[in-house]
């Protein structure tokens, strides 16, 4: 037994270590990724600084870029604002649900105690049976 626990030790332990490594280098080749994503942004920027600069004037070139770009980041505002509301919206429905259900529940029981006393002891002791024979925590018994 001692040598089945060990083998399965030594595989999971390989298991995790392909793992971390395969995390590590996806991590690394993320970032070479995301560097060469910003340096391609801000020399496309550069480009059309230029490219604007030689029709109209530097000034007006840099000012139309910088209202782009400002336009542009009030748009990702405008729609994480809407997401964050959708979001909110949802949870909230989650909770009125769950409170609902909770409300019919305690109807439900309640209505059950007064119709039928027996038959809801005897629902109790079954769901504490079931939830008594779960696994039990911090207690090992001695053999």
């Amino acid at each position: 037994m001692g040598s089945l626990t060990a083998a399965l030790a030594s595989l999971l332990a390989a298991d995790i270590g392909a793992t971390a490594s395969r995390v590590k280098r996806n991590a690394a080749l993320w970032s070479v990724i995301g560097l060469l994503l910003v340096t391609a942004y801000v020399f496309a920027l550069a480009a059309t600084f230029l490219f604007l600069s030689v029709r109209y004037s530097p000034v007006a070139a840099a000012a139309a870029i910088a209202g782009a770009l400002v336009v542009t980041a009030l748009v990702f505002i405008a729609i994480l604002i809407a997401l964050q509301n959708r979001d909110r919206r949802l949870q909230e429905e989650r909770r009125r649900r769950t409170q609902m259900q909770t409300n019919l529940t305690l109807l439900a029981v309640a209505g059950i105690l007064r119709k039928q006393p027996l038959l809801a002891v005897a629902i109790a002791l079954a769901v504490g049976a079931l939830l008594g024979t779960g696994k039990r925590r911090g207690r090992k018994h001695d053999d």
